[in-house]
This record gives structure tokens, sequence and C-alpha cells, in this order.
């Protein structure tokens, strides 16, 4: 490393306008998986227009919408290109029209539009919120303070309110239940009976399918090869920030993934996280006897991805810090994700990433007092 090399967070504030644009729309949706990387943008953008491109459009239209709401209110410009004020303005944005959750129609369409604005003034609330209430000194400044991401709770706490709305509206939004959803189910669960109508059994190919399709429902797409896309994308999560001699003077290979404690190191494991989570998500389902239904499109998962991804790039990687997110994301698919969706499905609403941002929350809190827990920038410890 030489010594003009700037250490920390990169800014992606060039003064070009077109490279502005650039990065503030492929930040925006490489935050999602909560790395800031234009190149992972674009191959989630990818993977997600091969499996729709209605999809793909409102990826990028949501996550535009975002970021023109934070400078239109004045936010600081650098936390937009960063990509912060989109990428949970895509995700309200894609729940609505290209979600498997409600219709798709003028309404959810005026709906994503309305709801990616606004999550955007919920994210800085939340940001706000969950970024002073830990810090023992709000003018200490990042050495001296403890803050807690708000991940994608902007999300969460929008699409839910919203959903819940729409339920009073005039408009046809939500698709009628089957009454078969609820004719049979197995003794003392609330689960369906498992109807195994063509033979089906759990191979190496279709567990492979699952959980690749478990990291592309991260934007409630079922497409294995989407997956992939994701994959290839998180392991080349280079930053590419903008070469700013006397403030920035970056490499093109500093990694995203691994910012938020040595920038500079070839730890590109991203992917291979991504992998994992979902495939432990996707095991303990099977295991827990869940709906195969859900488990083969990915359903147990999504969640499950983004706790690996965000406890192990939030912290540095140690072995002791992989083995408490392996635990955390265990404990997500037992127990945090199956409770929400019971909770949630009390009023016909999706847990979406919920389970995520909950056992993220405890998890990074809970570092405060494990010293062999290595903290992050700010994060958990000073």
């Amino acid at each position: 490393m030489t010594k003009n090399h700037t250490v920390g967070i990169p800014t992606f504030s060039s003064g070009n306008p077109v490279l502005d644009f650039f990065y503030i729309l492929f930040n925006g949706i490489s935050e999602i998986p909560l790395i800031s990387s234009p190149v992972t943008g674009i191959f989630i953008l990818v993977g997600v227009l091969i499996a729709s491109r209605k999809a793909g459009m409102m990826m990028a239209l949501s996550g535009l919408i975002g970021a023109a709401v934070g400078m239109l209110l004045g936010a600081n410009y650098s936390n937009v290109a960063f990509g912060l004020f989109g990428f949970n303005s895509i995700l309200t944005g894609m729940a609505f029209w290209s979600g498997p959750f409600v219709k798709v129609n003028r309404a959810t369409l005026l709906i994503s539009i309305f709801g990616a604005a606004i999550t955007a003034v919920t994210w800085m609330a939340f940001s706000h919120f969950m970024g002073d209430i830990f810090s023992p000194d709000l003018r200490g400044g990042i050495a001296n303070s403890v803050a807690i991401p708000g991940f994608t709770s902007a999300f969460c706490f929008t699409t839910w309110a919203m959903m819940y709305a729409s339920k009073r509206y005039g408009h046809d939004i939500w698709p009628e239940l089957p009454q078969s959803s609820r004719a049979e189910t197995i003794a003392g669960s609330e689960n369906p009976v498992q109807i195994n109508e063509e033979n089906f059994k759990w191979t190496a190919k279709e567990f492979i399918k699952a959980t690749l399709k478990g990291v592309s429902q991260i934007t409630f797409v079922e497409n294995w090869k989407t997956g992939v896309f994701w994959i290839i994308g998180l392991t080349l999560a280079f930053e590419l920030a903008p070469f700013i001699a006397g403030i920035q003077n970056r490499p093109w290979y500093t990694n995203a993934y691994t910012s938020q404690w040595n920038p500079y190191s070839s730890l590109y494991l991203a992917g291979l996280m991504a992998f994992i989570g979902s495939a432990i998500g996707t095991s303990l389902s099977i295991l827990m006897k869940l709906p195969i239904q859900e488990s083969r499109i990915g359903l147990h998962g999504f969640n499950q991805v983004l706790v690996m991804i965000a406890l192990t790039s939030f912290l540095p990687l140690t072995w002791q810090s992989f083995l408490m997110a392996v635990l955390a994301t265990v404990v997500c698919s037992v127990v945090v994700m199956p409770a929400l969706q019971r909770f949630f499905g009390q009023w016909g609403l999706p847990a979406v990433t919920g389970p995520f941002v909950f056992t993220a929350w405890v998890w990074l809190i809970a570092i405060y007092g494990f010293s062999n827990i290595p903290a992050g920038i700010g994060w958990s410890r000073p």
C-alpha cells in the first residue's frame, strides 16, 4: 500500500454529472446486498433483466427516484452517490410492481413509484435514529461513537405500512387466496400437507438451484440464472471509486466487500458468503420440513444471504466473526423468519427482509460486549 492511498470509506462524488449518474444508479443497486460497487450493481441489474425486463426497469427507476428525492430534499450528495438513497427505494418499488405479493396493474405501478419516493425519507429517518441512538457522544466523531446500520429497515416498515393500508383501497390490488391453501394441514402444524405431485426428490442439482434462487429472491426474482449473476457480481466487488488527486488516490481494485475494515484486502468473498447463507437457509428449511415449494423457489435463502454478508462485511472477518455469522444465519432460519412469517401472516403481509434486519441488529448490538469479535469502523463498538 502506498502512502498516497486514502484508507476509509470512499466518496463517489466525482464532479462529473455523467460519471456521478453512473455511480448513483449502480451503487444504489449494489447497496441492496450492502456494498457499494458499480460492478456488482451492473451484474445484479443484468441478472434481473434476464429474468424479467419489467423487474429490471422498476429496479433502475426506483433507485433513481429514491436518489432524486434525496437530492431534492438536500441530502448529503456523497451519500446519494454512494448509493444509500437507492437500495431501500428499489426494494419497495419492486415489492409492489414486480414482486409476487400484489397484482400488477396501474394502481400498483403508482403505489410502487410513490413508495420508492417516500422510502428515501424513511431511510433517512432510520439511518439517523439507528446511527445516533447508540452513540455515547454525538459530537465525538466516528472514532468515539457507536452506530448500528439501518440496513433495509426503511423498506420493511414502509412496505408493511403501505401494504396494510392498501387493503382499504377500492382498487384491485390483492389477489384472492385459493381455497385449497387452507384445506389440509399437517397435524399440530400450520404447514400444508406435503403433496409430492411429481415425485420430487432433493438432489445436488435441485439444491444448488434452490440456493441460487435464494440469492435472487432478495429482489423477489425466482431465477437461478439471476442468482449466478448475483454471485459473480458480489465476487467482483471492485469499488471503482473515482481518482481524485490529493483527496482519494484509490486503485481500481479496492474491495467494496471489505471496505469497512480493509479496502485493500484480497478477500473478495461476498459471493461465497451469499451462497453459504442461502445454502444454510435452504438446508434448514428442508430439515424443518417447511413447504417444499417455498424451499425450491428460494424463499428460505434471501434473508440468510443478507445476514451472512452483513456480519462478515461490516465486521472484520475472523474465524470467530465467521462462526458468529453462521450462528446468526441459523437463528434467522430456525426462529426469526418463521416467527415473523407467522406474525405478519395474521394480516396477510409478507415478512420481506424483516428477519434479516432484526437478526443483524441484535447481533451487531451484542458485539459491544464480545471482546473476541473485532468491530468495524464505528459499528457496534468505538
